[in-house]
């Protein structure tokens, strides 16, 4: 991994933590459910730019330019996708985070068949 990520990913742990520990400091008689509640938001935030970010560097992201035996095929006839332009999908992760992953949609030039290809 890129040290780019790396310091990127550990400031916004820093963040997440600075937080969590004011939140504790404002809440000092929070109880355990509830500390536990702040914690697991806050660190799905971070979660959530993690999987952007990773997400985002799948080769999938673009289409343009790659050969046709590099893309991913169609899965009702088999034919290799071609680009059909570049969308923002916006995802929901399994702790109700939104992530947007700007990626090429992929459309099947046989078939007609149209996704954003997995990865």
């Amino acid at each position: 991994m890129s040290s780019k990520f790396d310091k990127h990913w550990q400031g916004l742990f820093e963040e997440a933590m600075t937080d969590i520990v004011e939140w504790r400091q404002k809440h000092p008689r929070a109880t355990f459910n509830h500390i536990e509640e702040k914690m697991d938001t806050r660190l799905a935030q971070v979660r959530s730019q993690m999987l952007q970010d990773l997400a985002q560097m799948s080769a999938n992201t673009d289409l343009r330019g790659r050969l046709p035996e590099e893309r991913p095929l169609c899965p009702e006839c088999d034919q290799p996708l071609a680009a059909n332009g570049q969308h923002t999908r916006e995802l929901l992760t399994n702790y109700e985070q939104k992530v947007a992953i700007r990626r090429s949609y992929g459309r099947c030039p046989e078939c007609g068949h149209g996704f954003f290809p997995p990865g």
